[in-house]
């Protein structure tokens, strides 16, 4: 279904937050009622609020002994890392950062596609099912077990939608929009790839020698065999 051609005025933040209770019925018709509405300002101010949630998601964590993999990268074991300053700052800044690169790798990858449509719509309507599954998935995260089930389950049903909003934005057919969300994130998957080859390549190219010499010591200075 193609998105609407007509001009809405975008929401008020508090219509915003009731549309997240609508999560299930975000079907294409759903999306392509809302792309008239875009508002990059609603988009960014929902990504700051799903990050302070990260944030207290976090403290949590630190607080009960348990760490998720997300999190321990921030952590850390490094007490002047510590709590009140670093961590809030770190996770306000990427999280929006992180969310409009992905973003724009998928608008990338849709107009690799064929598609024709507007990066900002789709992030705003990204983020109208992101922030309240990310915000839930990363509350029940805290239950142990529990928690990453219905996180992998949040996961799977986020890309189902994804696939929607990205045929509503780009006017494209399912099998393009799923080529539009997954051939990007491979592609830059293989260039950092080949970037790390690279990068080991030249390091062994200038340590070669120096390894060669360590190991030649080391067999000289081996007792003979007996």
């Amino acid at each position: 279904m193609e998105a609407s051609s007509g001009t809405s005025s975008p929401r008020t933040f508090g219509e915003i937050t009731s549309l997240w209770l609508k999560v299930f019925q975000m079907d294409e018709a759903f999306f392509a009622a809302e792309a008239p509405r875009t508002s990059s300002s609603n988009t960014l101010v929902a990504l700051l609020i799903y990050a302070v949630v990260a944030v207290f998601v976090a403290f949590v964590q630190r607080a009960i002994g348990f760490r998720s993999l997300l999190f321990s990268r921030f952590l850390g074991n490094h007490p002047n890392l510590n709590i009140p300053i670093c961590l809030p700052l770190i996770v306000i800044v990427t999280v929006p950062i992180g969310y409009y690169i992905g973003i724009g790798l998928i608008h990338i990858g849709a107009n690799i596609f064929g598609g024709k449509g507007s990066f900002t719509t789709l992030a705003y309507l990204v983020s109208l099912f992101r922030v309240p599954l990310g915000i839930v998935a990363g509350v029940l995260g805290l239950i142990p077990c529990l928690g990453a089930l219905i996180a992998l389950a949040a996961a799977i049903f986020e890309i189902v939608l994804s696939v929607r909003a990205i045929k509503v934005t780009y006017r494209i057919g399912t099998g393009q929009a799923i080529g539009a969300f997954f051939v990007p994130a491979i592609v830059l998957f293989i260039i950092i790839l080949v970037i790390l080859a690279v990068i080991a390549v030249i390091i062994f190219a200038i340590m070669g020698p120096t390894f060669g010499n360590i190991f030649s010591n080391i067999i000289q200075n081996m007792p003979p065999a007996p």
